[in-house]
């Protein structure tokens, strides 16, 4: 068996706290309750820089395609497109239930069946992860050194926008986070993922997600956000891979780094309804908000996640992988 590298647990734990993060702040936004937009976009584009791509490179990082490729889609249907299609009709079910637009309407229940293909709200994600996903299993067919070479154009041509997916809107995302993806494929096999395990890598991790965050807001200049995004992904991933905690804070983050996937899938739920709480009682101030709208976002999941498993339904919903999947090492969903 292998050994499970739990450092990669900590750092999917501080992603997802920013994914919510940063849903808990564009539902302000679209709420009305943010009026300075600089304030917004600058926040909005921090986040954004890095927390999605930290996801992607790490699931590049400990992809595997030795599945045969009947096995392997059947795999990545149940583990990705199933949760997908199941949560996306329960969100978009409550929406319709509570007559919030979806695309720009208020949908029919009839409607709601087709409104998760493609997928809208925060399911873009596993839609996109699949798409990379059966690409990738393709190019590892390849030799080696083709392969890598493939990559690398792929993601230079994407970066570079020589990939134009219209009209089919919904592939966009794939081109935009097909580099981290591939970078962390190409960093498994050049390096292994325990390159990243060093402790030296603190400090010069902290300096490069500062530096990233600078290249945001610097003047623009050629490759500058491609920079800011490999300098703050990497960053982040090495800065709380290797961060000195202590045994309570490590064991309570690499247990929430292991349930990413019913987090993701269900925090909007509990951030929403709290928000509609706390302005049925009449706050309005943005950071209890923003921090309460955040902590029902991580506790709403935990208790589902603790009910899923005392009903037996865990796989069934989509909150763990599809039997037979390979663990040990930690991985990004």
């Amino acid at each position: 068996m292998v050994q499970r590298l739990t450092g990669f647990d900590v750092v999917k734990a501080v992603a997802i706290i920013f994914v919510v993060i940063g849903h808990v702040w564009r539902g302000l936004n679209s709420a009305g309750m943010i009026p300075d937009t600089q304030l917004f976009a600058r926040i909005d584009s921090a986040i954004y820089l890095f927390h999605m791509p930290v996801f992607f490179f790490l699931s590049g990082l400990f992809f595997s395609a030795r599945r045969p490729l009947p096995d392997f889609l059947r795999n990545r249907a149940l583990l990705l497109l199933w949760p997908m299609i199941l949560w996306g009709w329960i969100d978009a079910g409550l929406k319709t239930l509570a007559g919030v637009p979806i695309k720009g309407q208020v949908l029919s229940l009839a409607e709601v069946a087709l409104s998760v293909l493609p997928p809208v709200g925060i399911f873009w994600f596993l839609y996109t992860l699949f798409i990379l996903h059966v690409i990738a299993w393709g190019l590892m067919r390849l030799p080696r050194s083709v392969m890598l070479v493939a990559m690398a154009a792929l993601a230079v041509a994407a970066r570079a926008g020589w990939i134009n997916v219209a009209p089919f809107d919904s592939l966009w995302n794939t081109v935009i986070y097909l580099p981290p993806f591939f970078a962390g494929i190409a960093f498994a096999m050049l390096a292994g993922p325990g390159a990243l395990l060093r402790q030296f890598w603190v400090l010069p991790a902290a300096a490069a997600f500062l530096l990233g965050q600078a290249l945001l807001f610097a003047p623009d200049l050629p490759g500058r956000s491609t920079l800011a995004m490999g300098l703050a992904m990497l960053g982040f991933i090495a800065f709380f891979a290797n961060l000195p905690l202590g045994q309570t804070a490590r064991r309570w983050l690499e247990r929430l780094g292991q349930q990413t996937m019913p987090i993701y899938l269900t925090h909007v739920i509990f951030s929403a309804a709290t928000r509609i709480v706390l302005r049925h009682a009449g706050v309005e101030t943005l950071w209890p908000h923003l921090l309460l709208g955040t902590l029902a976002g991580l506790a709403g999941p935990a208790l589902l996640i603790w009910a899923a498993r005392r009903a037996g339904v865990s796989r069934l919903i989509g909150f763990e992988p599809p039997a037979g999947t390979a663990g040990g090492r930690a991985k990004a969903a």
